[in-house]
């Protein structure tokens, strides 16, 4: 390696220290207000605009109670909650493509379509895992009461 290869190497290096530096800086209290008020913006949008996200919230809700009076450990409850709660963050990105597709045209278009379907299979694969966990976990219980 010559010098001047070297002195690029080095910049290079020096440029992608200073982004891992920033990226992990930490926020302001004025820039943390403003995330939180986008974030809360976004969850507004999709809870008020999104008949889907608000059926899968309901579904949210009713599997936590439901495993909340399920005799099962506090670890099963807590991964039975999450795993829908991971179908809920699946709708949320879903919504998010179909905006962002909706937002390029709404024109019928192959690709938009295919985008469209592969959000959609996120939720389901999501929802698909919820069920399978809850299965898994359900089976175990119902075996234990069997013995």
């Amino acid at each position: 390696m010559n010098r001047d290869e070297f002195k690029q190497k080095r910049v290079e290096l020096a440029q992608k220290a200073e982004a891992i530096k920033n990226a992990m800086a930490i926020k302001s209290p004025e820039e943390l207000q403003r995330a939180t008020e986008c974030s809360v913006r976004g969850f507004r949008a999709v809870l008020f605009g999104e008949k889907a996200f608000r059926t899968d919230l309901v579904v949210f809700i009713i599997a936590s109670v439901v495993a909340f009076l399920l005799p099962v450990t506090w670890c099963e409850r807590a991964v039975m909650i999450y795993t829908v709660f991971i179908a809920l963050v699946a709708e949320i990105i879903n919504t998010a493509i179909e905006t962002v597709i909706d937002r390029i045209s709404t024109e019928w278009n192959v690709l938009s379509g295919k985008a469209k379907d592969i959000g959609s299979a996120i939720v389901f694969v999501a929802f698909f895992g919820a069920g399978i966990t809850w299965a898994v976990i359900l089976w175990g219980l119902a075996a234990a009461y069997c013995k």
